[in-house]
C-alpha cells in the first residue's frame, strides 16, 4: 500500500488511479462539508466536483510535509464560499449537521429525541455568518483542531477561537429563544 506522499506525487504526474486512491478516504467528508455549507445536495456535488478539478489541476503545487486533508478541505470550503457569494444566498443557507449523537443501539424514543435535537440545532445554525458556520462545522462537526481549522480557512488561530466562541453563543441563544426550557425539564 502506497503512502499519501507517494500517491500525491503520482497523481501530480497525471496518474488518475493514484488520484482516486488519494481522494477515497475524504470524498464523503468533503461532500458533507459542502452540503452543510449550501443546504443543497446537488449544489454540494457541483462544488465538490469543481473543487476536485482544482485539486487535480494544482496538485503539483501541494507542499510536501503539509496536511493533504487540510489542503482538500480548504479548497472545498473556499469553493463553497465562492459559490455562495456568486449566488448571494447567505440568508437562505440551511445546513445539515453531522449526526451529533450516535443513535446506534438506542431505543426508538431516544433516536427520535436525537433527531429532534439535531433538527433544532440545524435551524439555529441559520443565524450564523458563513465564516462562523464554516468554523463551527470544521471544529465541532468534523472534529478539526483550532490550528487545523485556521490553516484550512487561512486565518489566525485567534480568529478561529473568536468566531467559534461567537458561533456557539449564537446557537445557544437562538436555541434557548426558540426552544425554551420548561420548569418541568429544568427539574429533570
Amino acid at each position: 500500500m502506497k503512502n499519501e506522499d507517494e500517491l500525491v506525487e503520482e497523481a501530480a504526474q497525471g496518474d488518475s488511479a493514484s488520484f482516486e486512491l488519494l481522494l477515497r478516504p475524504y470524498r464523503q467528508g468533503l461532500l458533507n462539508m459542502a452540503f452543510r455549507m449550501t443546504g443543497d445536495l446537488e449544489e454540494a456535488k457541483e462544488i465538490c466536483q469543481e473543487a476536485l478539478l482544482k485539486v487535480f489541476r494544482y496538485l503539483h503545487k501541494f507542499k510536501k510535509g503539509k496536511s493533504f486533508k487540510n489542503w482538500l478541505y480548504s479548497i472545498v470550503t473556499n469553493s463553497a464560499y465562492d459559490f455562495l457569494r456568486g449566488k448571494k444566498r447567505y440568508e437562505n443557507i440551511i445546513e445539515s449537521q453531522r449526526n451529533l449523537l450516535s443513535t446506534a443501539g438506542l431505543d426508538p424514543e431516544r433516536k427520535l429525541m436525537n433527531r429532534e435535537t439535531k433538527a433544532k440545532i440545524e435551524f439555529c445554525l441559520q443565524s450564523l455568518s458563513p465564516k462562523e458556520k464554516a468554523i463551527f462545522l470544521l471544529r465541532d462537526g468534523e472534529g478539526f483542531s483550532i490550528e487545523e481549522a485556521s490553516r484550512i480557512l487561512g486565518c489566525s488561530s485567534m480568529s478561529v477561537r473568536t468566531h467559534l466562541s461567537r458561533a456557539r453563543q449564537k446557537i445557544r441563544e437562538q436555541f434557548e429563544k426558540i426552544y425554551p426550557v420548561t420548569k418541568r425539564e429544568a427539574k429533570a
